[in-house]
């Protein structure tokens, strides 16, 4: 009773621990109790209608802001906590008694954000939360606050994951035990970072490579699995790389801990991310100038990204000779067969729309937008028709259309026949003529 007593202790002052008024970061791990408190609650009753009543009532509407980020970030839904409960019994109860073990972190990750706050002296504070996911992410983001997944965080190397799914036992025997403070510091550097996360597999490896390496080089602990590899097989990673950047189905294979190439590998991206920063830091005469170039990077920027990516020496092309190459490989539209694009007296009786692509495309993937900075209304879908024989047409039928109206609808994600190289994003717009 008095270990279970001074655990609760810890674990309170733990979750409300500030280091200091300088950093103001803080650490929460209410989330955990509550999981706990709706765990036990589900294992006493069969109802399934009342189990999704007791994740919302005991777990998920008393959502810490971590949490509710969680939630949000990998797209959690409330039969999915339920279904873990009851899936992997021996697991939840091997990991149960951990949750104490937390503590034991605190100071180490308090002398880490204070190392990174002496070099990068812009330090914006954060709130670090341990919520209890369903195993889709050990650590992650939301605005300024860390998230770091306490399914994953209070596993061991005495934990029973014989229950857990292959994808996930593999991962966690990768990585446990967990280091919590080296990926607080991590997931930190990413909350100071300009956005990123939509952008192509380079954008993406580097933006993980700047968390990676400046995570590593503060902490100095060993090297991630995924880098540690990629150190090892730098030749083998690279030329697979530079095929898989221009495609557009592969992110998998390099971010996402899905890959599915001859490398058998996960994270690799983290790899070629962290190789560029690493030698673009050892370039640079001023490292702490180079710190605060790497953090403050802006994406959207390509002046500023070729700076980093193309001074470090590591890819065999430049950031321009990339993009060229990359945007000569796409699919493109050739026409429409019914009228010719930015046509401004259209009839109304305008039933068929027929897109014309430059080679066979995949029914795989399609998706439709709308331009906001346009004047005139959304042009809607009645129905899809579907593909031509040859796959270089692709036809669907529009709703009835007004009389002296701009119409417009933006066609994107369109991938060719191997089902890589998506269509650049391509506006069909009209203007249809007066009665």
């Amino acid at each position: 009773m008095k270990k279970t007593i001074l655990a609760s202790i810890l674990i309170f002052l733990f979750g409300h621990y500030s280091f200091g008024q300088e950093s103001k970061t803080k650490i929460v791990t209410s989330d955990i109790d509550n999981f706990w408190i709706a765990y036990d609650a589900i294992n006493k009753t069969t109802d399934s209608l009342e189990r999704i009543k007791i994740i919302k009532d005991l777990y998920i509407i008393k959502a810490t802001e971590g949490l509710k980020g969680m939630i949000a970030a990998r797209e959690y839904e409330d039969y999915e906590f339920v279904s873990a409960i009851l899936n992997y019994p021996k697991y939840w109860n091997s990991i149960r008694p951990n949750t104490a073990n937390l503590i034991m972190d605190k100071e180490q990750i308090e002398q880490y954000f204070a190392k990174l706050k002496e070099v990068y002296p812009e330090l914006k504070p954060t709130t670090i939360y341990f919520p209890i996911g369903v195993f889709r992410s050990a650590g992650t983001y939301h605005e300024n606050n860390v998230l770091l997944g306490a399914e994953f965080m209070l596993a061991n190397r005495n934990s029973d994951l014989s229950e857990l799914p292959e994808r996930v036992r593999k991962g966690m025997t990768d990585y446990m035990p967990y280091d919590i403070p080296l990926i607080a510091l991590h997931e930190l550097i990413h909350t100071q970072q300009k956005r990123w996360e939509h952008l192509s597999i380079i954008h993406r490896s580097v933006a993980e490579g700047v968390a990676e390496f400046i995570s590593t080089l503060i902490s100095q602990r060993p090297l991630s699995p995924g880098v540690k590899f990629g150190k090892q097989n730098e030749k083998r990673v690279l030329e697979r790389y530079m095929i898989e950047i221009f495609r557009d189905d592969d992110v998998g294979n390099w971010l996402s801990s899905k890959n599915q190439n001859e490398l058998e590998v996960n994270d690799l991206g983290y790899y070629i991310g962290y190789e560029v920063c690493e030698r673009y830091y050892n370039k640079s005469t001023d490292k702490k100038q180079a710190i605060k170039d790497l953090i403050e990077l802006d994406y959207s920027n390509d002046i500023e990204f070729a700076k980093i990516l193309d001074g470090s020496g590591f890819l065999p092309m430049t950031w321009n000779e990339i993009g060229t190459k990359y945007e000569s490989m796409r699919p493109t539209v050739i026409g429409i067969k019914e009228f010719k694009n930015g046509s401004k007296k259209l009839s109304t009786k305008l039933k068929i729309i027929t897109i014309e692509f430059s080679e066979p495309m995949s029914s795989c993937c399609r998706s439709i937008d709308y331009d906001q900075s346009k004047t005139g209304e959304f042009l809607k879908i009645k129905e899809i028709i579907g593909w031509s024989e040859d796959k270089r047409k692709f036809s669907f039928e529009v709703e009835e259309l007004k009389p002296n109206t701009n119409y417009h609808i933006i066609i994107l994600n369109f991938a060719k026949e191997d089902g890589g190289n998506r269509l650049a994003p391509y506006t069909i717009e009209f203007r249809t003529k007066r009665k």
